[in-house]
């Protein structure tokens, strides 16, 4: 018989096995409960449950279209309407391969910096500010959900996403992760928190498994989506493409079930990521209540076939599959209510169902590109500065060169599918230009020079003729002016989502570029505009500055010019170490892995847990930056009774010692000398931004709780501190401790 007579006859029994119920199907009273905004959540969910019929149940599973779930028009059940993310609103016309092509109609919103810089802002207020902004133009586009933020542990300085996440440590993306959340939610529009869980290389990532014991998942990769369950009180969950632990995480009942719902107490919906699914029973009994895309899109999608040979698969919770399986005795009546009653929950508290989102409102306020400029400016990192050859004194430069491949081109984010198009943006040459052109009547001259072209963007710049040429023009303009910056990194073809960075030297050409332009000038500030990790090997000891601009977003130009003017007094630190060369990463040896199999072998030990405790030396330690003035910290004195939370654990004195007022990232790290395991030398558990005017001294306090003296123990299924004495270190940097003082804890 053909498959598609199967098929047919399949789905006409289904029909009549379920006739009966959707016969039963009545109209539903105005007074309803589920219709009434005053009723408990938990009531409207269950009411409206009960009106719906089988069919109507599970044609939620699946959505209705690329980027819209399936609606129940006769209950008055809306479609949740989603939109890319996590760093502004962007197409949701179909896969990233066709919104950003060229021609392609574009969603114009604030294209705000990437998660890597607002990390390096270490600003939670900052963040959340962020995630409401981004929150506003959701609505205000007529959308509903917003899918970020992404808070996967940057395992691998090459993972081709890296740039979308908020660093190497799980306290900080935690905490950044709450805040975007919190902002997003804020404003009624539901985020979806990405990806769960281990998704930390783009190699393969359909179809890797990562094997991962329970103590690191749990120390290192659970941590940013507990946060965002328990503290944040995340609306959705996005699963991972790969598999962990042999494990597909869309049907992992280990993770998405005995985790997510039961040990962190998630009661939001979990979502798939589009085409992650690879069967039906084990998905939904899993934990998986909806499966993205759907419906048109989804079977357009596969027709190319170009999904499919990428390892994706989808199409497995339509209407008709989970039917059968339920006919079958596979899924229960039960099962499908809890994945439909996640949805409705969620629909309910986000005030979807009472206040659907028309659209038609602003966008790229001048409030919102005030939160991109802000994170911007405080992303950027000052890594080297001798001869406090910053902030540039305009009264004294009469002549710029502004050198290089991302100098005259503003390069936002990386590629992918949280590639944002802006209005408009700012490259670093138009920020320099104006300010140059606004120095207290002395107008500074600006000469730019291309130098090196970027690897791959066009052919006919990167013959050797052409390099030699660009080479000689960029030295020759560079010897001329009283001072050089050179704008080196990346852009989103050779950094983004589907791939992986080939390697941690920058693209063809550049490293050539910042040595022949040093040669020139002794007055060379070079400035990174990407979000990996660079080899700085051939050249960094003749840099006199440098600065990581990262994805600085639309505004990234005016935040660079505001740092190198000292309009602005550089905040940022490293929320990533940054290797000397690959080889002394971790994770070297043990990426991409073998027969899709990577091991993570080095288990705790990511980052700086890494680098600090094998004494490994970095090209910069996480949580460095500089800034153009000083601090002192002074007066360390901890409380070893209070781990109730609620009061302060920890307490010092940090004062500004420069002549510029200034910010500064208090870092509070705990030492466990004397637990019966293997613990790293320090961990991150604490840090506030202070903002200090010169001179001013402001007293900094900490809380800590259990948790935060604690690991994990996989045969307790707990967290475990053992008592005796811990050593509080707060510090500068993970290499740069201040302070040190011993806190106790009793049985």
């Amino acid at each position: 018989m053909p498959r598609s007579l199967t098929m047919l006859i399949t789905s006409l029994a289904l029909v009549g096995a379920f006739h009966a119920p959707m016969l039963s199907a009545q109209a539903v009273p105005a007074e309803a409960p589920y219709k009434n905004s005053a009723t408990p959540v938990n009531q409207r969910v269950q009411d409206l449950l009960a009106r719906m019929t089988t069919e109507e149940k599970a044609a939620m599973l699946s959505g209705s279209g690329w980027m819209e779930s399936a609606p129940i028009d006769r209950l008055g059940i809306p479609a949740i309407k989603m939109a890319d993310g996590p760093l502004g609103v962007r197409s949701w016309a179909g896969s990233s391969a066709v919104t950003n092509a060229k021609g392609s109609s574009q969603v114009l919103a604030t294209s705000f910096p990437s998660g890597v810089a607002m990390a390096a802002t270490w600003d939670t207020d900052l963040v959340q500010q962020e995630g409401q902004a981004i929150g506003q133009e959701v609505k205000a586009l007529g959308r509903d959900m917003i899918l970020g933020p992404t808070v996967n542990i940057n395992r691998v300085p090459l993972w081709g996403r890296n740039f979308e996440g908020y660093g190497e440590d799980p306290y900080l993306s935690a905490r950044l992760g709450v805040a975007y959340i919190k902002g997003v939610q804020s404003e009624g529009v539901i985020p979806s928190v990405k990806h769960f869980a281990a998704n930390n290389e783009e190699f393969q990532r359909h179809r890797i498994d990562a094997h991962i014991d329970e103590r690191t998942l749990h120390e290192i990769y659970l941590p940013a989506f507990k946060a965002a369950v328990q503290e944040a009180n995340v609306w959705t969950v996005m699963s991972a493409y790969n598999k962990v632990n042999g494990v597909h995480c869309a049907e992992s009942n280990a993770l998405l079930t005995d985790v997510l719902k039961k040990e962190f107490g998630f009661k939001g919906f979990v979502i798939s990521d589009w085409g992650s699914t690879y069967s039906t029973a084990p998905t939904v009994n899993a934990g998986m209540d909806l499966e993205m895309p759907g419906g048109a899109a989804m079977q357009r999608w596969f027709a190319t076939k170009q999904p499919e040979a990428a390892g994706n698969s989808d199409g497995w919770l339509t209407a008709d599959k989970v039917l059968a399986e339920m006919k079958a005795g596979h899924i229960t009546e039960a099962t499908l209510d809890d994945n439909v009653s996640r949805i409705l929950r969620v629909i309910f508290e986000s005030g979807l169902f009472d206040h659907p989102h028309a659209g038609g409102g602003e966008v790229d306020t001048p409030e919102q590109r005030a939160v991109a400029l802000k994170g911007a400016t405080e992303g950027i990192v000052l890594l080297k500065n001798s001869g406090s050859l910053l902030p540039l004194d305009a009264t004294k430069i009469h002549s710029i060169a502004v050198i290089g491949p991302n100098a005259a081109v503003a390069r936002t984010g990386g590629g992918g599918s949280s590639l944002v198009r802006p209005k408009s943006a700012i490259a670093p040459l138009d920020g320099i230009k104006e300010r140059a052109g606004n120095s207290s009547g002395n107008a500074i001259q600006v000469r730019y020079e291309l130098g090196a072209a970027m690897d791959g963007e066009n052919a006919q710049l990167s013959t050797p003729e052409a390099r030699a040429k660009m080479l000689t023009a960029a030295s020759e303009a560079a010897a001329q002016a009283d001072v050089a910056v050179v704008v080196v990194g990346r852009y989103p073809r050779l950094e983004g989502e589907g791939d992986d960075v080939k390697t941690m030297d920058l693209p063809a050409g550049q490293d050539e570029l910042i040595e022949a332009v040093e040669k020139a000038n002794p007055h060379t500030i070079v400035v990174l505009n990407t979000g990996d990790p660079v080899t700085m090997t051939k050249w960094i000891d003749k840099t006199p500055a440098l600065l990581d601009m990262w994805y600085g977003g639309e505004e990234g130009g005016h935040a660079l010019a505001s740092i190198l003017f000292g309009d602005a007094n550089p905040s940022g630190k490293l929320p990533v170490t940054l290797p000397k060369r690959f080889e002394d990463s971790p994770a070297y040896g043990h990426y991409p892995g073998e027969n899709l199999h990577v091991d993570y072998a080095e288990g705790i030990y990511v980052g700086y847990r890494y680098f600090d405790t094998k004494n490994v030396e970095p090209q910069f330690p996480f949580g460095f930056g500089l800034s153009y003035t000083t601090f002192e910290y002074s007066g360390l004195k901890t409380w070893p009774a209070k781990l109730n939370g609620k009061e302060p654990v920890v307490s010092l004195q940090v004062k500004n010692t420069g002549l510029r007022d200034g910010i500064e990232v208090v870092q509070l790290y705990v030492h466990d000398g004397h637990s019966k395991i293997d613990r790293p030398m320090r961990e991150l558990k604490g840090f506030k931004r202070v903002e200090l005017k010169a001179g001013e001294t402001k007293t900094v306090e900490f809380w800590l709780g259990h948790e935060d003296l604690s690991y994990w123990s996989p045969e307790k299924k707990a967290w475990i501190a053992d008592p005796g004495t811990f050593e509080i270190e707060v510090g500068a940097s993970s290499r740069d401790i201040r302070l040190r003082a011993p806190l106790q804890l009793k049985h």
